[in-house]
């Protein structure tokens, strides 16, 4: 890029190339081609130089090509490499020249400055020894067996009865593997709970899941490892093409003069530090993770599981035949008595004692029923089940002191205290079954109320069928009487039309005058 106010300088290039033959039958940079008008004979001088200069890096080139002429692949780079160096130390030379003469006005402007920021940044990863350089001093160590960059994370679930106890075991063994808790969140309420987070290097990751595993019983365990490589590469990769883009920016701000340019400068250059703190606040980040690997823990109070209990109660009742086979609804005489038989089965998974049997209908006790051979009331185990009867006499429609001839309901109430193995007594079990008593009245002689009873409701099933009968021959009574006198119609008509018989018939003096 030329200085503002500096003469333009053309050079014309006549067929470079990197073979020997082209270099010898044409130069490696023709003579520059003035197209200004006045020049001092100290400038001619200087050009007289530059032609010199380009005149012996061209025969340099080509003793070069000429000692090289076996390998002309591995030629090529150099000619071409010390060909651009000639051609930069012309220009350098020239600038240094024209420097003395160039006014601080004619300095480059802050849009060129930054235009030459940035293809710094452009140029900055192209240099091999530069960018490995950086990436080296910005890529994390990895473990060694595995080579890359990994973030390792787990999530582990256990169940303990001791939930402080089994957090102070999990903080032991961090701490012994060279670790460190993180954070912890404890819950009280209902089940207790407690969620800890823990940092290890990644070579102890294995063995500290496999440790905190054995807190408590397992639930749950989820392990993932992130390969972070080719992102860590790439930030690395940013912040040092960033770094030189932020230097190459501070360089061009200690020159530059104008007001304009300087804020200009300084408002680029703020931006792209902030970019630089930012890649750099990314690549700690990454740098944190894969350093340390994270584990987290959570341990929730176990719950002893409660062993089913349950009972069934059956009840029937039945008048001089064995109850057990009787029914829940029961229809009895006035007198005479009533057997009920109640059945108790333990379908649960604990042993049942304390069962009470009772009824307020009937306010029996239990001593008073008697219980089946080889059964018993006081323990009935899983599986196992007991039977109890009991009889009550009827007595002028009463049984129990209550009177059952509009029908008694009989409510039947059980209760047992279930026990666990271990002789723990859990909540009362409550059962309930409901029979119904109906007793019989006899039939005695009719009195004067039930006479006149029966009197009064035949006449209101007469009356009842008399106005049946008239409203249906009130429905029918017009019918009937348009039927009745189209029928009257035609039998006159007919009579009307026919002579009389006798009218008919001649007389014995009617014949003889014939005659």
């Amino acid at each position: 890029m030329a200085l503002p106010g500096t003469p333009v300088r053309r050079w014309a290039s006549a067929g470079q190339t990197t073979h020997c033959a082209g270099i010898g039958r044409g130069n490696a940079m023709a003579a520059p081609i003035d197209r200004t008008t006045n020049r001092s004979a100290g400038t001619w001088a200087r050009w007289l130089g530059v032609v010199a200069a380009a005149m012996l890096a061209t025969a340099m080139v080509a003793a070069a090509c000429s000692s090289g002429d076996d390998d002309a692949d591995d030629g090529d780079a150099p000619a071409e490499t010390i060909a651009l160096a000639s051609s930069q130390d012309e220009e350098a030379a020239f600038d240094a020249d024209m420097g003395d003469a160039t006014a601080p006005e004619e300095m480059m402007d802050a849009a060129e400055m930054l235009e030459m920021a940035d293809d710094g940044m452009a140029e900055g990863p192209a240099s091999n020894d530069s960018g490995r350089s950086a990436l080296a001093a910005g890529v994390p160590a990895v473990p060694a067996d595995v080579g890359r960059d990994i973030i390792y994370t787990a999530w582990v679930a256990v169940e303990a009865a001791d939930v402080a106890a089994a957090s102070a075991q999990a903080n032991s063994i961090i701490e012994g593997l060279g670790g460190f808790i993180f954070s912890q969140d404890t819950r009280t309420q209902n089940r207790a709970r407690t969620v800890l987070t823990f940092k290890v290097r990644p070579e102890q990751f294995a063995t500290a899941l496999d440790r905190l595993s054995n807190v408590g019983e397992l639930v749950e365990q989820t392990v993932n490892a992130e390969d972070v490589t080719g992102i860590v590469v790439d930030i690395a990769s940013r912040i040092a093409t960033a770094e030189v883009s932020v230097d190459r920016l501070r360089e061009f701000l200690s020159q530059a003069t104008e007001v304009e340019g300087v804020a200009e400068l300084e408002r680029e250059l703020s931006n792209r530090e902030t970019d630089l703190e930012r890649l750099r606040g990314q690549l700690r980040s990454l740098r944190d993770q894969v350093d340390l690997a994270t584990i987290t823990l959570s341990i929730t109070e176990s719950v002893e599981a409660v062993p089913d209990a349950s009972v069934i109660l059956r009840a029937w009742m039945a008048y001089d035949d064995d109850p057990c086979l009787g029914f829940g609804d029961l229809a009895a005489p006035l007198d005479g008595d009533v057997g009920f038989c109640f059945e108790v089965e333990n379908d649960g998974e604990t042993t049942l004692t304390e069962v009470m049997l009772g009824s307020n209908a009937l306010r029996f006790n239990i001593d008073d029923m008697m219980v089946s051979d080889g059964m018993s009331l006081e323990r009935i185990e899983p599986g196992e089940r007991a039977v109890a009867t009991l009889t009550e006499p009827i007595s002028d429609g009463r049984i129990a002191g209550r009177v059952a001839t509009r029908g008694l309901e009989i409510d039947i109430r059980l209760s047992a205290v279930p026990v666990t193995a271990d002789g723990a007594e859990l909540a009362r079990l409550a059962r309930g079954a409901t029979l119904h008593l109906y007793v019989e009245e006899e039939d005695a002689p009719l009195g004067f109320g039930d006479a006149l009873s029966g009197g009064w409701n035949a006449l209101v099933s007469l009356a009842t069928g008399i106005g049946l009968v008239v409203v249906a021959l009130l429905v029918w009574l017009p019918i009937i009487a348009v039927a009745l006198w189209l029928a009257w119609r035609l039998l006159r008509r007919r009579r009307t039309r026919q002579p009389s018989r006798a009218a008919l018939i001649p007389t014995t003096e009617q014949q003889a005058d014939d005659d």
